[in-house]
């Protein structure tokens, strides 16, 4: 199976101004996904999957009525680019994403079989304090399906870290329930690997148990990396494709 992540592209075209960290080229970011697409037409991933913060949505205007169809017309945009990949595109929101505007707009399973595995997306949202949790019917489908007979590999999608920490802990990135969900996910034995965003200089993927863990750096920031996945009998590899080269701005 091959799997192509792209994270935190912070996208504005149709919205106006830019994010507010200058090193998120939230303008740049329509070109440099076609880019991306372009390139990922040679790697033929089973799955392209985005996860999360597709948007550098004005977090004071989520509520706003005016500013919601010009955040839908930048959402569309990117699925009118990701429209030239010939395989299936999982899309979840992140914090700076209207969430009933990503699911409309994209309409991604919570559960897909792709290439042989179970592909499960979680949609969680931050609580007190920006930290983001895992509870509800997002929870107790996670625990279902480590816990059914079904012994199909598994890959699970979300926007916020489960592990590992990051080094730098200038915001709260990882779940309350980090500890419980890693170690369900790592007893279970079913998941192969565990895709997450949220961290933009993003961390290598690392293994515990047979799972590994992934999250690349945002796609907005230099140097536009996306990450692409291998997985099969044999093990698990990757590597990063970067869209640096010409980008001025």
């Amino acid at each position: 199976m091959r799997i192509a992540q792209i994270t935190d592209l912070h996208m504005r075209h149709h919205l106006p101004g830019t994010a507010h960290i200058p090193r998120r080229k939230s303008r740049l970011v329509p070109d440099l996904l076609r880019r991306a697409v372009e390139r990922l037409r040679a790697e033929r991933p089973d799955v392209v999957i985005l996860s999360g913060d597709l948007l550098d949505y004005p977090l004071d205007r989520m509520e706003d009525p005016e500013t919601l169809p010009i955040g839908r017309l930048d959402l569309v945009l990117i699925r009118d680019i990701l429209a030239g990949l010939d395989c299936p595109r999982l899309v979840l929101p992140g914090n700076h994403d209207p969430e009933p505007l990503v699911a409309e707009v994209f309409a991604s399973p919570a559960e897909s079989e792709i290439a042989g595995h179970r592909v499960l997306a979680f949609v969680d949202r931050e609580g007190e304090g920006n930290v983001p949790e895992r509870k509800g019917e997002s929870l107790a489908r996670f625990h279902r399906a480590l816990d059914d007979g079904d012994a199909t590999p598994q890959v699970h999608v979300q926007h916020y870290l489960i592990w590992p920490v990051p080094e730098v802990q200038d915001w709260p990135y990882v779940y309350g329930e980090a500890e419980a969900l890693r170690q369900a996910i790592v007893a279970s034995g079913r998941v192969r690997v565990v895709l997450s965003g949220h961290y933009h200089p993003g961390i290598a993927p690392r293994q515990l148990g047979d799972t590994w863990f992934a999250t690349p750096p945002s796609f907005s920031e230099a140097p536009h990396a996306l990450w692409v996945y291998d997985l099969d009998d044999r093990g698990f590899c990757w590597r990063a494709l970067e869209m640096e080269t010409g980008v001025q701005g």
